[in-house]
């Protein structure tokens, strides 16, 4: 597990958030087939369900998402987040395009719809912000163990070189989406909302993808540790966000 608390961007306001995804932005992965070799046929069946949901799941219009970011942004005074979350949506459809163009190349089909997404996605299109956020975090906190694993799991270059890709971008969307959850009231609630929510995922992505995992070498108490891992943590980062702007806001008024 990376530590995350630590991390320069956990002090990052959203004006520095956009300068970094704007800079993310530049530097996007070409993909280099030329050293790539034919996925073995146990291999392309091990890989097939786990990494078409993941490209379905990456990949978002994100319409309601900017939509309520708006709704947040006039809320809290930060003008600069809607334009920030465009930039979040157009690298998780990179990544998407990426594991899209693996899938092509070695003729895995592309799926249009999985069960884990859809209900992923009904969680998050609530009225306001924070069920997305939440929800948006504890997919990419599984998301780091998975495409770690996955990583292991297969001999192909350019899939480690996209899974790496993956863990580059998705442990700063981490502390970016903590930092946003930081903004609002934490509550017993809200932790309790977000340990069931991480406990039922990882049930649930353990349940239905889990021989990836075992190939990797991964257990189960290893996958729901590393989650439960990055959870704490992120909800570490959510308390000091939440207490400096709490601050802030008492410095203002005096």
């Amino acid at each position: 597990m990376i530590e995350l608390r630590n991390d320069p961007s956990v002090k990052y306001s959203y004006d520095e958030w956009l300068e970094f995804f704007r800079e993310n932005d530049k530097h996007r992965l070409q993909i280099d087939f030329s050293n790539e070799t034919a996925l073995p046929s146990d291999i392309m069946a091990l890989i097939l369900p786990s990494i078409s949901a993941f490209q379905i799941g990456e990949h978002s219009d994100g319409l309601h998402l900017i939509k309520v970011s708006e709704a947040f942004a006039s809320k809290f005074a930060e003008p600069t987040y809607p334009e920030v979350m465009k930039l979040f949506i157009r690298e998780e459809n990179f990544h998407s395009s990426y594991l899209g163009e693996f899938m092509r190349y070695h003729g895995l089909p592309l799926r249009k719809s999985n069960f884990l997404d859809r209900t992923f996605r009904r969680l998050r299109r609530r009225s306001d912000l924070r069920p997305e956020v939440v929800t948006l975090v504890t997919a990419e906190i599984i998301a780091l163990s998975y495409y770690s694993a996955l990583s292991d799991a297969t001999d192909s270059p350019v899939l480690k070189r996209i899974c790496a890709q993956m863990l580059h971008d998705e442990l700063p969307h981490v502390i970016f989406q903590s930092y946003t959850i930081g903004h609002f009231k934490q509550s017993r609630w809200l932790k309790f909302k977000r340990h069931f929510l991480m406990r039922a995922t990882t049930r649930a992505v353990w349940t239905a993808y889990g021989k990836v995992f075992r190939t990797a070498g991964w257990t189960y108490s290893k996958f729901k540790q590393e989650n439960l891992g990055y959870l704490g943590q992120s909800e570490d980062i959510a308390e000091c966000i939440s207490t400096r702007l709490a601050s802030k806001i008492e410095q203002q008024g005096q």
